[in-house]
């Protein structure tokens, strides 16, 4: 990608943006609003830039089916047929992408097991909830074996044991010797997964590197962790005993936790997620997006 432009209208989504994916997991960071899924559109083909050049696998993405066989997409957007069953739909998609009937038919079942849907695979899709859902299109991108994948919030959904399972998934793709692209606005879902990082800000490539650097300066701060908690006080008076938890505060059905050291928190709560049911439905940070990045270089 070199000297990218794309606006909508008057709004200035990417401004001459230049940039090279390296091999390996890459996670592309930004504040909600930054471009990067514009920047991802682009990439797959679903957009053509108003100024510059976009190659991707030395070809020219936009309207290309030769390169729609050789990549996977997990858009942000909710857009799978409620009417088929999670089976007929990774099925088709498959024979879509060349694979033929009876292998499709097996390769789906076994990307749906291993996305946890085995019992609800013959299930319309239209009863799956916002997990599952999250889970059937992250099976569509990646059951066909792509070289190159782009995810758009992968995460979003899904509570922390899939969480880890997801990232644990991108990790074996790229260590299978695919190259993998995520976005997020969250900093720890990224270095879960990988310390190659690019930043956008405004629409422009602010940063490209190794995250650490990044969380570096946001541990300086204490951060508030917010759980969404089906038993709030036994797990309160649980975290209070962990050495990284400042605080705790029960808050309706939900903790409001503080931490100074984020990254042993995040690294505990996802290990003991999975070894015990700490009943945790979903957790997210107000100090811990790249809005509060910038704040504290401000700072």
């Amino acid at each position: 990608m070199v000297g990218v432009t794309r606006a909508y209208g008057e709004v200035v989504a990417l401004n001459e943006v230049s940039l090279e994916i390296e091999r390996g997991v890459v996670g592309l960071l930004g504040p909600n609003g930054a471009g990067k899924s514009t920047l991802l559109k682009l990439l797959t083909g679903e957009l053509r830039p108003g100024l510059g050049k976009v190659e991707v696998l030395g070809l020219e993405p936009f309207a290309n089916p030769d390169l729609y066989h050789r990549i996977g997409v997990c858009p942000e957007q909710d857009a799978l047929p409620d009417d088929l069953t999670g089976a007929e739909l990774l099925g088709f998609l498959l024979r879509l992408r060349g694979v033929d009937p009876g292998q499709s038919r097996r390769r789906a079942e076994s990307w749906l097991e291993r996305m946890g849907l085995a019992d609800a695979m013959h299930r319309r899709i239209g009863g799956y909830s916002k997990g599952m859902r999250q889970r059937a299109k992250l099976a569509t991108a990646l059951a066909h074996g792509p070289e190159l994948v782009f995810l758009d919030e992968p995460l979003t959904g899904l509570d922390p044991l899939w969480r880890h399972r997801v990232q644990r998934a991108v990790r074996e793709m790229s260590d299978a010797g695919a190259t993998v692209v995520f976005s997020s606005h969250v900093l720890h879902e990224v270095e879960q997964t990988t310390r190659q990082v690019v930043l956008i800000h405004r629409g422009r490539l602010a940063a490209q590197g190794d995250s650490r650097e990044i969380r570096a300066l946001l541990d300086r701060f204490p951060h508030r962790v917010l759980l969404q908690v089906r038993r709030p006080r036994e797990l309160g008076v649980r975290m209070l005993a962990w050495e990284e938890v400042e605080s705790v505060r029960v808050r309706g059905d939900g903790l409001d936790v503080t931490t100074a050291r984020p990254d042993v928190f995040y690294r505990r709560l996802t290990q003991e997620a999975a070894a015990d049911d700490l009943g945790v439905e979903g957790f997210h940070s107000p100090d811990d997006t790249l809005a509060a990045l910038f704040e504290t270089l401000l700072r």
